[in-house]
Protein backbone atom coordinates (compact mmCIF):
# COMPACT_ATOMS: atom_id res chain seq x y z
CA UNK A 1 0.00 0.00 0.00
CA UNK A 2 2.62 2.52 0.55
CA UNK A 3 3.90 1.54 -3.12
CA UNK A 4 0.19 2.93 -4.24
CA UNK A 5 0.50 6.01 -2.11
CA UNK A 6 4.15 6.87 -3.50
CA UNK A 7 2.34 6.33 -6.82
CA UNK A 8 -0.46 8.01 -6.49
CA UNK A 9 1.52 11.01 -4.95
CA UNK A 10 3.37 10.98 -8.61
CA UNK A 11 0.50 11.46 -10.61
CA UNK A 12 -2.32 14.32 -11.30
CA UNK A 13 -4.01 11.81 -14.30
CA UNK A 14 -5.25 8.49 -15.20
CA UNK A 15 -2.86 8.86 -18.22
CA UNK A 16 0.17 9.79 -16.31
CA UNK A 17 0.17 6.31 -14.68
CA UNK A 18 1.15 5.65 -18.58
CA UNK A 19 3.05 8.38 -20.27
CA UNK A 20 5.59 8.82 -16.83
CA UNK A 21 5.92 5.08 -16.42
CA UNK A 22 9.70 5.43 -16.61
CA UNK A 23 9.93 8.42 -14.25
CA UNK A 24 7.52 6.65 -11.65
CA UNK A 25 9.77 3.67 -11.51
CA UNK A 26 13.05 5.97 -11.47
CA UNK A 27 11.48 7.42 -8.16
CA UNK A 28 10.31 4.16 -6.58
CA UNK A 29 13.70 3.04 -7.65
CA UNK A 30 15.40 5.92 -6.26
CA UNK A 31 13.30 5.53 -2.89
CA UNK A 32 14.84 2.04 -1.90
CA UNK A 33 12.32 -0.35 -3.85
CA UNK A 34 12.97 -3.52 -6.02
CA UNK A 35 12.66 -3.44 -9.14
CA UNK A 36 9.93 -6.10 -8.79
CA UNK A 37 8.37 -4.61 -6.62
CA UNK A 38 7.22 -1.23 -8.07
CA UNK A 39 6.66 -2.91 -11.19
CA UNK A 40 4.50 -4.85 -9.58
CA UNK A 41 2.40 -1.67 -7.81
CA UNK A 42 2.69 0.00 -10.88
CA UNK A 43 0.88 -2.56 -13.00
CA UNK A 44 -1.64 -2.82 -10.20
CA UNK A 45 -3.05 0.49 -11.08
CA UNK A 46 -2.89 0.45 -14.59
CA UNK A 47 -4.76 -2.55 -14.53
CA UNK A 48 -7.19 -1.36 -12.15
CA UNK A 49 -7.15 1.49 -14.13
CA UNK A 50 -7.74 -0.06 -17.42
CA UNK A 51 -10.72 -2.56 -15.79
CA UNK A 52 -12.44 0.09 -14.31
CA UNK A 53 -12.80 1.77 -17.79
CA UNK A 54 -14.37 -1.34 -19.15
CA UNK A 55 -16.89 -1.57 -16.37
CA UNK A 56 -18.67 1.54 -17.99
CA UNK A 57 -20.48 0.86 -21.67
CA UNK A 58 -18.43 2.83 -24.93
CA UNK A 59 -15.29 2.78 -25.97
CA UNK A 60 -12.73 3.79 -22.88
CA UNK A 61 -14.58 6.90 -22.23
CA UNK A 62 -16.33 7.73 -19.40
CA UNK A 63 -19.10 10.32 -18.10
CA UNK A 64 -17.73 12.09 -15.46
CA UNK A 65 -19.14 14.94 -13.03
CA UNK A 66 -17.70 18.46 -13.00
CA UNK A 67 -17.88 18.26 -9.28
CA UNK A 68 -15.95 16.71 -6.71
CA UNK A 69 -16.34 14.48 -3.99
CA UNK A 70 -16.00 16.60 -0.87
CA UNK A 71 -16.42 15.92 2.87
CA UNK A 72 -19.31 16.46 4.89
CA UNK A 73 -19.80 17.73 8.43
CA UNK A 74 -19.01 14.34 9.43
CA UNK A 75 -16.23 13.20 7.59
CA UNK A 76 -14.43 16.50 7.87
CA UNK A 77 -14.08 15.60 11.91
CA UNK A 78 -13.16 12.05 11.60
CA UNK A 79 -11.01 12.05 8.60
CA UNK A 80 -7.42 13.25 8.22
CA UNK A 81 -6.90 15.49 4.80
CA UNK A 82 -4.27 12.64 4.11
CA UNK A 83 -6.99 9.93 3.83
CA UNK A 84 -10.19 11.61 2.66
CA UNK A 85 -7.53 12.87 -0.23
CA UNK A 86 -5.71 9.17 -1.08
CA UNK A 87 -8.97 7.40 -1.29
CA UNK A 88 -10.75 10.60 -3.46
CA UNK A 89 -7.45 10.78 -5.70
CA UNK A 90 -7.85 6.44 -6.37
CA UNK A 91 -11.38 7.32 -7.35
CA UNK A 92 -10.07 10.20 -9.59
CA UNK A 93 -7.56 8.29 -11.28
CA UNK A 94 -9.74 4.95 -11.78
CA UNK A 95 -8.39 3.19 -9.42
CA UNK A 96 -11.37 2.47 -7.67
CA UNK A 97 -15.04 3.20 -8.61
CA UNK A 98 -16.56 5.96 -7.12
CA UNK A 99 -19.20 2.84 -5.35
CA UNK A 100 -16.11 1.38 -4.24
CA UNK A 101 -14.97 5.02 -2.40
CA UNK A 102 -18.56 5.88 -1.15
CA UNK A 103 -17.99 1.86 0.68
CA UNK A 104 -14.37 2.84 2.12
CA UNK A 105 -15.78 5.85 3.76
CA UNK A 106 -18.54 4.19 4.76
CA UNK A 107 -16.67 1.01 6.49
CA UNK A 108 -14.19 3.41 7.63
CA UNK A 109 -16.55 5.60 9.73
CA UNK A 110 -18.50 2.64 10.86
CA UNK A 111 -15.10 0.46 12.24
CA UNK A 112 -13.08 3.36 13.47
CA UNK A 113 -14.62 5.28 16.75
CA UNK A 114 -11.77 8.23 16.53
CA UNK A 115 -10.01 10.13 13.79
CA UNK A 116 -9.00 8.17 10.90
CA UNK A 117 -5.71 8.51 9.25
CA UNK A 118 -4.00 7.50 6.21
CA UNK A 119 -3.15 3.57 7.76
CA UNK A 120 -6.71 2.99 8.48
CA UNK A 121 -7.53 3.98 4.87
CA UNK A 122 -4.66 2.06 3.23
CA UNK A 123 -5.84 -1.12 5.50
CA UNK A 124 -9.44 -1.30 4.46
CA UNK A 125 -7.91 -0.62 0.61
CA UNK A 126 -5.66 -3.62 0.86
CA UNK A 127 -8.58 -5.76 2.42
CA UNK A 128 -11.27 -4.70 -0.71
CA UNK A 129 -8.85 -4.71 -2.84
CA UNK A 130 -6.80 -8.25 -2.09
CA UNK A 131 -9.29 -10.43 0.20
CA UNK A 132 -11.97 -12.52 -1.03
CA UNK A 133 -15.42 -11.96 -0.38
CA UNK A 134 -16.00 -14.15 2.60
CA UNK A 135 -12.79 -13.61 4.00
CA UNK A 136 -13.26 -9.82 3.31
CA UNK A 137 -16.83 -10.18 5.00
CA UNK A 138 -15.49 -12.00 7.73
CA UNK A 139 -12.83 -9.59 9.13
CA UNK A 140 -15.11 -6.65 8.84
CA UNK A 141 -17.92 -8.74 11.02
CA UNK A 142 -14.96 -9.50 13.72
CA UNK A 143 -13.93 -5.92 13.26
CA UNK A 144 -17.21 -4.51 13.81
CA UNK A 145 -18.63 -7.08 17.15
CA UNK A 146 -15.06 -6.03 18.98
CA UNK A 147 -15.13 -2.43 18.02
CA UNK A 148 -15.86 -1.28 21.80
CA UNK A 149 -13.82 -4.36 22.93
CA UNK A 150 -9.83 -2.91 24.86
CA UNK A 151 -7.51 -5.20 24.43
CA UNK A 152 -4.36 -5.21 26.31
Amino acid sequence: MNLVSLITGQVQTKQDLFSNEGKIMDSLMSSGYRLHEADAALTLMQTLSQNEEDRFPGKGTTARSDGMRTMNTEERSRFTIEAFGFITKLSYLGIISEEQREGLLDKALSLHSGRIDLSHMKSLLALDLFADEQEYESILDTALNNKGTVWN
